[in-house]
């Protein structure tokens, strides 16, 4: 929906980066499936996309390093944006220039600055910029605060907070970090070998039941404000191949709470909670919620 974080979370190689790819035309997506943007379909590579398309889905990457050029000033970057997705030039580019600066709190300063120059949060502040540049509708954020200090992090994070709400903007968050995920994202999926176990509402998500991947891998694993980590569930075995997944349930070879054949041969129903929450998985919602009772 506009105006909408849906958070992405998961361990790494449960398919985070590479569902966001999707929309951004970046990977193409399986035979038979379709993507949309407003009910209209998208061409599944970006380079059969229209300009308009183009510069409604954009991204932060993780890596503000690799993805600015650091022979290039910040001035030429974010203008170089601007002329391609905004199709500005002259004075109306350099106006259009300071007033995205200013909106992601840039010092002007450092408009002729090489990005080798400067901090890890002024680099994101950049990325953020080049994003905007051509009034997205949805920005993916795949991981854009992991490299940053602690600091930092809640500085980037309150710009693309106060972004979002001065814009309407949409965005896609992937982050491996659930105190992160919570704070920002209204919506929560979670994600297994290129799964979604479990999406709806965060505080849903949070407060259960959850799909035992959920609870078991990624919550068990979260610090409480004192920094204790209590109760914490370590999951058996290795990570599938994601081009080879477990048959059935994706899960089954390291769930605890495998209930037997059927979860190594049928693909497990989507559980509806309520309030927009849906668990995949062969437990009912009301065996979930009774057995993580009384494991809390």
């Amino acid at each position: 929906m506009q105006g909408e974080t849906l958070g992405r979370v998961g361990e790494s190689g449960s398919g985070k980066t590479t569902l966001a790819k999707l929309p951004l035309g970046l990977v193409a997506p399986d035979k038979g499936a379709t993507l949309e943007l407003d009910g209209q379909s998208l061409p599944e590579r970006v380079t059969h996309r229209s300009g308009e398309q183009v510069k409604s889905l954009q991204i932060v990457f993780q890596n503000h390093d690799s993805a600015l050029n650091r022979a290039h000033s910040v001035r030429r970057l974010i203008a170089r944006s601007l002329s391609k997705l905004a199709a500005l030039h002259g004075e109306a580019k350099e106006k259009r220039l300071h007033a995205l600066t200013e909106s992601v709190r840039l010092p002007e300063r450092y408009l002729g600055a090489r990005t080798r120059q400067l901090s890890g949060g002024l680099k994101q502040r950049v990325a953020i910029a080049r994003a905007f540049a051509g009034d997205p509708r949805v920005v993916v954020c795949d991981e854009p605060t992991s490299a940053l200090d602690v600091s930092v992090q809640a500085a980037i994070l309150n710009l693309l907070a106060d972004l979002q709400r001065e814009r309407r903007v949409s965005y896609v968050f992937i982050s491996h970090d659930l105190h992160v995920v919570r704070y920002l994202s209204d919506r929560i999926a979670v994600l297994y070998l290129g799964r979604i176990m479990e999406i709806g509402r965060a505080d849903v998500v949070f407060d259960g039941p959850q799909h035992p991947y959920t609870t078991e891998a990624l919550l068990s694993s979260v610090p409480s404000l004192d920094g204790a980590i209590a109760k914490r569930i370590w999951l058996s075995g290795e990570l599938p191949s994601a081009a080879h997944p477990p048959s059935g349930c994706v899960f089954h070879t390291r769930c605890q709470r495998k209930i037997g054949p059927i979860c190594e041969t049928e693909v497990p129903p989507c559980r509806d909670t309520g309030d927009g929450h849906a668990i995949h998985c062969h437990i009912p919602v009301d065996e979930l919620r009774a057995l993580q009772t009384r494991a809390g």
